[in-house]
C-alpha cells in the first residue's frame, strides 16, 4: 500500500498565517585552524532562550533614523472588489471549491493574499509536476505583478525557493516531487530592509501563478522625524535579556551562535495594527541542539519608548 504524505511549506510573509520576514544572513567564520579577524571578545550572555554566543562584529550605525507614519489601509468593499478583479476573484461565492481562486484582505494592514487552494497545495501527486526553472519563475512573478501593478518601488527579488512538496512512500522507497515554487521580493526603506514583510509569488505547473501574498504596507514617504537608536552592543545585551520583538516559543537549544547583526525596519504582521514604522536590530543566528543546526532570526527594538513621545 502506498501512501500520499503532503507537506505544506509555507513561506513567512504571509498573511497572518506567515510572517516572513525571513532575510539571507551573512556569515562571519574563521576557517580552521586560523583565529577569527574583528569578532568582539564579548563574553558568552546566557539569554532567555539559551546561550548566545557573539561570532559577528558589531555593525557600523548612525545615532539617528527616521520613522514613518502608516497609511489607514482602505477598507472598502469597492477596494476589496478592485484588488479582487486582477485575480479574476468574484465575490458572494459561499462554498467555493478547492480549485476556484479566493481571495483573503487584512484590514489592519491592507495586506492580502490570492490563492488557488487546489493547485498551491495539492493533497498528493504521483508524478512530478512540470515546473519553470528557478530564473524562469523570477521572470513571470515579475510579469505578473507589475501588470497588475502590484510592483511598488524600492521592492527588489531576493529568492526562488521550492514552495509545496509532496512525499510518495512505500516500503521500500520515498519519491518527492516539488509541486511549486515561491519567487520572494523584499522592499528597502532608506537603503535598510523591511522585516517580517514582503511579496510572494507561487508558481505551479507550466508556470501558473497559484496564488500571491503581499503583506507590505503603505506609509508616508515624508518621515515623521529622525528617532536616536541604541547602540549595537545595547541591543546585544537586550537580546540575551529576552528583549525581543517575537517571543519564541519555549526552545531547548544548547547554544545560539550569533552570525550576523544588522539594522532595518520593522514591519508588524499584517492582523496587527501599525501606526509607525521604525528601525529594529536584526540578529542572524545559529540554533544547536543534540548534534543538529537550524537558522533562527531575533528582533530587538532599536529605539527607546521615550523616543517616540511626542510625534506627530
Amino acid at each position: 500500500m502506498r501512501k500520499n504524505v503532503f507537506l505544506a511549506v509555507f513561506a513567512v510573509i504571509v498573511l497572518g498565517i506567515i510572517v516572513a520576514g525571513v532575510g539571507l544572513p551573512y556569515l562571519h567564520q574563521a576557517a580552521p585552524g586560523t583565529d577569527a579577524i574583528g569578532i568582539p571578545s564579548t563574553p558568552n550572555i546566557i539569554g532567555s532562550s539559551g546561550p548566545y554566543v557573539l561570532a559577528a562584529p558589531f555593525p557600523d550605525v548612525n545615532d539617528s533614523y527616521p520613522v514613518y507614519r502608516t497609511v489607514l489601509p482602505d477598507t472598502s468593499t469597492e477596494e476589496k472588489r478592485r484588488i479582487g478583479d486582477l485575480f479574476g476573484v468574484s465575490e458572494g461565492v459561499e462554498k467555493p471549491e478547492r480549485t476556484d481562486g479566493r481571495l483573503y484582505y487584512y484590514t489592519n494592514s491592507g495586506a492580502f493574499q490570492y490563492i488557488i487552494p487546489a493547485k498551491a497545495y495539492p493533497y498528493a501527486t504521483d508524478r512530478q509536476p512540470d515546473l519553470p526553472s528557478d530564473e524562469e519563475a523570477r521572470a513571470i512573478a515579475t510579469t505578473y505583478l507589475k501588470e497588475r501593478g502590484l510592483f511598488p518601488a524600492d521592492v527588489y527579488f531576493e529568492y526562488v525557493k521550492i514552495g509545496s512538496s509532496c512525499e510518495n512512500r512505500s516500503p521500500t522507497s520515498v519519491t518527492v516531487y516539488n509541486l511549486t515554487k515561491h519567487v520572494h521580493f523584499i522592499k528597502k526603506i532608506q537603503d535598510l530592509r523591511v522585516h517580517t514583510a514582503g511579496i510572494t509569488v507561487s508558481i505551479g505547473e507550466n508556470g501558473e501563478v497559484v496564488a500571491v501574498s503581499n503583506s507590505l504596507r503603505e506609509f508616508d514617504p515624508k518621515p515623521v522625524r529622525d528617532v536616536k537608536i541604541i547602540t549595537p552592543e545595547q541591543a546585544y545585551q537586550r537580546l540575551s535579556a529576552g528583549d525581543v520583538m517575537i517571543q519564541p516559543l519555549q526552545e531547548d537549544y544548547d547554544k545560539i551562535v550569533v552570525t550576523n547583526i544588522s539594522l532595518g525596519y520593522w514591519m508588524e504582521t499584517q492582523t496587527e495594527p501599525q501606526e509607525y514604522i521604525v528601525p529594529v536590530y536584526v540578529f542572524s543566528c545559529n540554533a544547536m541542539w543534540d548534534g543538529k543546526s537550524e537558522e533562527v532570526f531575533r528582533y530587538v527594538p532599536a529605539v527607546d519608548p521615550t523616543e517616540m513621545e511626542g510625534l506627530t
